[in-house]
This record gives C-alpha cells, sequence and structure tokens, in this order.
C-alpha cells in the first residue's frame, strides 16, 4: 500500500515535469519595423514619414496580432485533435485554416516591408537592410 502511494506520486511528479509546451508561432520571416522605430534619428525621417509610419502602426500589428492569436487557437485546437484522435476530417480542416493563416502572416510581413520601400527613401531604405542583416 505505501509503495502504490510512493508510485502514485512520482508518476504525478513526472506528470506534471511533463507539462505540455505553450503553443507558439512560427519566427517571422523578417521585421524591419523595430529597426527603422530604433534608428529613427539616424535614418532621417522627415515629418511626414513618421506621421506616416505612426499611422500605420496604429492600424498594422493589431491586424496581425489578431491572426496571430487566431493561429495559436486554431494551433491549439489542432493538437487536442491529434491526441483525441479525432475525425480525420477535423484534423484536416484545422491543418487547412493553419496553413491559410499562415500565409496571411507571411503576406502581412510581405506588405510592411512594401510599405517601408514606399515610405523611405532609396538610401534609407538600405541602411535598415544593413542594420537588419547585421542583427541577424
Amino acid at each position: 500500500r505505501q509503495r502504490q502511494m510512493c508510485i502514485r506520486d512520482r508518476i504525478g511528479t513526472q506528470s506534471a515535469a511533463w507539462a505540455e509546451p505553450a503553443v507558439r508561432l512560427a519566427s517571422p520571416i523578417i521585421e524591419l519595423v523595430p529597426v527603422v522605430k530604433a534608428q529613427a534619428d539616424t535614418l532621417g525621417l522627415n515629418a511626414d514619414q513618421k506621421a506616416k509610419l505612426e499611422a500605420w502602426m496604429a492600424e498594422a500589428p493589431i491586424k496581425r496580432k489578431a491572426v496571430e492569436q487566431e493561429q495559436i487557437e486554431l494551433r491549439t485546437k489542432l493538437r487536442g485533435a491529434i491526441l483525441a484522435l479525432n475525425a480525420d476530417d477535423e484534423r484536416k480542416t484545422l491543418i487547412e485554416q493553419i496553413t491559410a493563416n499562415e500565409a496571411k502572416l507571411l503576406t502581412m510581413r510581405d506588405k510592411c516591408v512594401d510599405f517601408l520601400r514606399g515610405l523611405l527613401t532609396a538610401e534609407q531604405f538600405d541602411k535598415v537592410v544593413a542594420a537588419y542583416k547585421a542583427k541577424s
């Protein structure tokens, strides 16, 4: 009896140590905005560029974060469906939704770079890219 309790205690401790990891997103394909923000003075952004960047920053990250949250929720559902051995159709649907969301996130990052390319002068953009590559 005492041995059974000891084994149960160890199993409980082990399962606590093997807690499910948090669901995470894939790394962003590219992140230039933090470089622009960090080097705004060095880049010599004019008032118009600063205003457009601030306006864009007030909207774009909110939209991206909503898709990222949806992606985390879908990944969590898929993990549960896989572990519960739910029907293949349900898992396939979740995988398709995750794939579509990942494409949305990649497109958002791509459009961000297009926005910056249109906002900055060629020289400013080249400086941002060089700083990004040096950081990577």
